[in-house]
């Protein structure tokens, strides 16, 4: 980063994470917790944060659900992961929409050919830092995604009531379906019976936790 921008690129970048990407708040709380002795999750790292998780966890690889993009946040982050020599990984999702099939497939992908340790974060490390590690537990823990699904809650700052709940009722319709059909693995429903629009066109999302997520919290 130190070539690819001025000084005015630098104050421009500096400005984007720490106010309008809330990192001034993240310094205060970092929503970092342990999925394993190899895995972990948080909100955007800084790159005094990234030091520390490769120097206390060992970790080598960050899982972004992040855009690689030009602003500040991405920036920063990129140009501290290549100065540590950490493998940084964008796999973009959203919090607020249904994932998309192939998203998932190549979510497992990513999760099955990582160096670990890993760390995982999003924006704020609630909603898709929260769905990745469910897929985490899921496709390397091989916990069931009734236990699983624990990685999204309220601990973690996940609202389930605004359509960031989109992202539990993906879970719940698999969950239905299993009990209905027993032995039917999560990923045959995701390929083979996982139905987006009609699933769309059932989801409720309350009004006031919209509020709450979109213009207080600014969620991605």
């Amino acid at each position: 980063m130190e070539k690819q921008l001025s000084l005015r690129g630098k104050l421009i970048a500096f400005f984007e994470t720490w106010f309008i990407d809330h990192e001034i708040l993240r310094k205060l709380y970092r929503n970092f917790h342990r999925l394993s002795a190899d895995a972990y999750r948080s909100n955007h790292p800084s790159a005094g944060f990234l030091k520390k998780v490769q120097k206390k966890y060992g970790v080598k690889t960050i899982v972004s659900m992040r855009r690689a993009d030009t602003k500040g946040p991405y920036l920063f982050e990129k140009a501290a992961c290549d100065k540590l020599g950490l493998i940084l990984v964008n796999h973009v999702m959203s919090s607020r929409r249904l994932p998309e099939v192939e998203e998932i497939i190549k979510a497992k992908e990513i999760l099955e050919t990582a160096e670990y340790p890993i760390l995982i974060h999003c924006k704020s490390g609630a909603d898709r830092a929260g769905l990745m590690s469910v897929f985490y537990k899921h496709f390397i823990l091989k916990q069931p995604i009734q236990k699983a699904v624990s990685e999204l809650s309220m601990k973690y700052g996940h609202f389930r009531w605004a359509n960031t709940g989109k992202l539990d009722y993906f879970f719940d319709a698999f969950m239905a379906y299993e009990k209905q059909h027993p032995g039917t693995t999560f990923m045959e429903w995701v390929t083979q019976h996982y139905d987006k629009p009609a699933l769309n066109q059932k989801f409720v999302s309350a009004g006031w936790a919209n509020i709450v997520v979109d213009k207080l919290l600014k969620r991605e």
